[in-house]
């Protein structure tokens, strides 16, 4: 993704571009499939609030606690602060008139400068997601996400990975009509992945002899089809004592399973890659996520609620630092088409912030969060910016 052209041409041009050497390339970071700048912004913990569109991928039992429908259009933009800073240098050297072996001296200081810095760039141009009670569709063509790790692994090595997913995905949901203790939701997601994926460290010989990054025939890509289940669980409280106290906290349970089939990309359409492939690409790892929400009462124009999740149980980079995700959500309204949201949070250990504007049809998304691109026993932080535009009917 490192040739000239604004950052859209840049992410997606990582796809089609350069030679790389054999080895996997070291990555800690837990990627996940789908990611909501509202969610993020409140920790990544929405298993037990999932009230909106993208109840169809965090959990699809909150589809069936909707009253009305909800179309929304989006595209959004993540990545790290230096990112662009090191795509200048990089393209400062690629476009010199030095020699290869200057060329290669040179990618070796950049690296070596960036020793243990992780840049990550991430982008959807365009997502579409229909819900209704009960049932919900999403597609999104290109999920494009791009990290660059600085190792020395044998010699200064730069270590990419790309994920290029498109994603069809169909949700039904429904109330446990014979459950009598509080109300009981379920849900399930159908979906429909074709991914692209790279993963493999880079030497600077390899960026000296070449001005391409990833070439389109050297991702691995594979399509599947998995599902999602998730519940909601909103207990009875009694009126009374203690219980009373709690029942004007709303508490909700969530609990989502996903990728049951845990199936793997080992089948290809050839949409990226239509040469012979030795490998496939990343699975969609079957995890569990676990969490709950508690309402504030509301005030006025304001309200909102506190959430506690632990997610990606099961995953093989999970520890419970890694885990666990806490937020705070603030609403206010002024009307039904004036409103807006405040977020703070945790996650993985990080703190996270999130601010949504709606005027209208027209939403702004706008969150800061990291990821832990770290070892199991060592964190290190990874700071990201992120936006999401929105038309929201």
């Amino acid at each position: 993704m490192l040739i000239r052209g604004s950052l859209f041409l840049t992410i997606v041009t990582v796809l089609f571009t350069g030679p790389w050497a054999q080895a996997e390339s070291i990555s800690t970071t837990i990627h996940h499939h789908y990611q909501a700048p509202r969610a993020l912004g409140m920790g990544d913990a929405f298993v037990a609030v999932a009230n909106d569109y993208s109840a169809i991928f965090y959990n699809p039992a909150g589809l069936a606690r909707r009253e009305d429908g909800q179309l929304n259009l989006s595209m959004s933009y993540a990545g790290t602060p230096g990112v662009m800073d090191f795509y200048k240098e990089y393209q400062d050297i690629e476009s010199s008139n030095r020699s290869e072996s200057d060329k290669q001296t040179a990618y070796l200081e950049l690296i070596e400068k960036h020793y243990g810095d992780v840049y990550s760039l991430r982008m959807a141009p365009l997502e579409g997601f229909w819900v209704r009670p009960n049932w919900g569709v999403a597609f999104i063509p290109m999920d494009v996400s791009v990290e660059f790790a600085m190792h020395k692994q044998v010699g200064p090595t730069l270590n990419t990975t790309v994920y290029a997913d498109t994603t069809l995905a169909l949700s039904y949901a429904d109330d446990v009509h014979w459950f009598d203790h509080g109300r009981m939701s379920w849900g399930i997601t159908g979906k429909f992945v074709n991914r692209g994926f790279f993963s493999r460290p880079i030497k600077a010989t390899d960026l000296a002899q070449s001005n391409e990054i990833v070439k389109k025939e050297d991702l691995l890509e594979g399509y599947t089809v998995d599902a999602d289940l998730g519940v909601l669980w909103t207990p009875e409280l009694p009126d009374e004592g203690l219980w009373s106290v709690l029942r004007l906290a709303r508490p909700t349970f969530g609990a989502v399973v996903r990728n049951v089939g845990e199936l793997g990309f080992g089948q290809t359409m050839k949409l990226l890659n239509k040469e012979k492939q030795n490998g496939a690409p990343d699975k969609l790892y079957r995890v569990f996520d676990v969490g709950s929400r508690w309402e504030y009462p509301s005030m006025w124009i304001f309200g909102g609620r506190g959430v506690l999740d632990v997610r990606d149980i099961g995953h093989p980079d999970f520890n419970m630092r890694k885990g666990l995700h806490l937020g705070f959500e603030f609403d206010w309204a002024v009307t039904t088409w004036w409103k807006g949201h405040y977020r703070v949070g945790l996650n993985q250990g990080f703190w996270t912030a999130g601010v949504s504007a709606e005027l209208g049809i027209f939403n702004l998304d706008l969150v800061s969060y990291a990821d832990d691109v770290g070892t199991r026993n060592t964190p290190v932080e990874s700071r990201v910016y992120a936006t999401r535009l929105n038309l929201d009917f």
